[in-house]
């Protein structure tokens, strides 16, 4: 493949183009893994698998999942494409079909006539892996999730035994209640404006649907629980599927309409309430909570929509902070505080205190100027109580992927369980590496090399007791 004409399909955004399988003694680990931890870690993230037609933001390639098992203090690896209908097609003909979400292409006659994939909207399967309700499924907003066995092998798309109709297009940013096991998530689609909250139970099992009703389809892309709350954020935000088949620009970015906040109850019953604010954008939530009759939000904060159909903008690279956003339920109005001048991304939090109060943030960060395609060479911790952030830097080239907080089974407390992200370090090599939560600055407890690249990625999470 040529990916020159790409910045991000670079460095360590460019594929890899073989799955691997390294077992026990492959891996060389620097340092001590914790011996409690039984499970995988596991990340998901674009992989073109060939030449692309159109490829701006890593938003387009095939979904590759990355995996470490851990088990006794040892660790084996394996990848794996998601085995989607679109990379079976393009498999068959040998070459790209289907075009990007910011440029589709009609797909031609003789793929359909063979048999192949006749939807041009790919679906992807990059963004997201989770494991709930003893299913372990790879996410992209944009259709139905594929549910994958432990081996990362593909067992096909999973619709939550028919709860999933034909065209809903299932978020890739669910959340998971600590109280209850619900898995709460959403559905959209390309033919409606409109939103609904899905509620699945800790055994997978369809609970609720709460309708929400939009005038326009807009980009929303993660959502917050609270005890009582499902809070999204509704940015100025578009994209137009036809325009995209012409070719057009499908996006748009319109400012004067302001960003909503809509606060939705959990229990469907209750009224939505909205809060409105100047424009913003932002990717992904980092927690909220209710307190005092007030409802706090933290996320990361984009001054407006960090993409674009166009090379060479450079609008992906623009600041992303931690903010802490209040609003007040009584007076119905809203504060909106940046919490730290930290380049971040991708935060996460221990997924005990998901919708309740709590001490930490963590997300990929940055303390470097990027000149190319951005990234992230650090680790950083936000401590809400105290107002600090702590960086560990991994090295002034590296790349660090998400780090996905892992509890400590042995005790309930934030700081005595661990952060673990995937690391690429030129002339270092590839690795996990593993964090205590409790001292970030000290780096890395364990590094367990990889004996083949990662690329940047997208989400990961920890898969307790989940082995081969």
């Amino acid at each position: 493949m040529d990916l020159s004409a790409f910045p991000y399909l670079q460095g360590n955004y460019a594929p890899v183009l073989e799955e691997s399988d390294f077992g026990l003694g492959d891996l060389r680990v620097e340092g001590e893994i914790p011996a409690s931890l039984t499970g995988a870690f596991m990340r998901d993230g674009p992989n073109t698998a060939y030449q692309p037609n159109h490829y701006v933001y890593p938003l387009d390639g095939d979904g590759m999942i990355h995996a470490v098992y851990l088990k006794g203090g040892q660790a084996t690896y394996k990848n794996r494409w998601v085995e989607t209908s679109h990379l079976k097609t393009e498999r068959k003909f040998g070459r790209t079909i289907y075009g990007s979400v910011g440029k589709l292409l009609e797909v031609p006659a003789e793929v359909i006539e063979a048999g192949g994939e006749p939807n041009p909207v790919r679906n992807t399967a990059n963004t997201n892996v989770i494991y709930h309700g003893e299913k372990l499924l790879a996410m992209w907003e944009g259709g139905f999730p594929h549910l994958l066995n432990n081996d990362l092998s593909t067992v096909g798309l999973y619709d939550y035994d028919g709860a999933l109709k034909p065209g809903d297009a299932l978020t890739a940013h669910p959340k998971i209640c600590p109280d209850t096991g619900d898995l709460i998530s959403c559905t959209q689609r390309w033919d409606s404006p409109n939103y609904w909250v899905q509620i699945f139970d800790k055994n997978a099992r369809h609970k609720r649907t709460i309708p929400v009703q939009f005038e326009r389809k807009g980009i929303i892309h993660d959502l917050q629980i609270t005890e009582n709350h499902v809070v999204i954020i509704y940015a100025p935000a578009f994209h137009d599927v036809t325009r995209a088949m012409r070719g057009e620009d499908p996006f748009s970015w319109e400012p004067e309409k302001g960003t909503r906040i809509l606060v939705i109850p959990r229990n469907g019953k209750d009224e939505i309430v909205t809060y409105e604010t100047e424009a913003f954008f932002s990717w992904h939530f980092c927690n909220g909570f209710e307190r005092g009759g007030k409802i706090i939000i933290d996320y990361v904060w984009i001054n407006r929509m960090p993409f674009t159909q166009a090379q060479g903008t450079g609008v992906e690279k623009q600041p992303r902070r931690m903010y802490r956003m209040t609003l007040d339920n009584a007076s119905k109005t809203l504060t909106n505080e940046k919490f730290s001048d930290v380049f971040c991304e991708f935060s996460r939090v221990d997924e005990r205190r998901m919708g309740k109060p709590y001490r930490y943030g963590f997300a990929a960060s940055s303390d470097r100027q990027w000149a190319d395609a951005h990234g992230y060479n650090c680790t950083g911790r936000f401590d809400f109580d105290t107002g600090e952030t702590t960086l560990f830097n991994y090295g002034e080239q590296a790349n660090a992927g998400e780090p996905v907080y892992v509890p400590n089974p042995d005790s309930p407390h934030e700081e005595d369980g661990w952060l673990m992200c995937f690391v690429f370090n030129p002339g270092e090599g590839q690795y996990l590496s593993i964090i205590s939560a409790g001292d970030v600055a000290g780096g890395p407890v364990a590094k367990v090399y990889i004996p083949t690249r990662v690329p940047n990625g997208f989400h990961a999470n920890w898969m307790q007791n989940l082995t081969l």
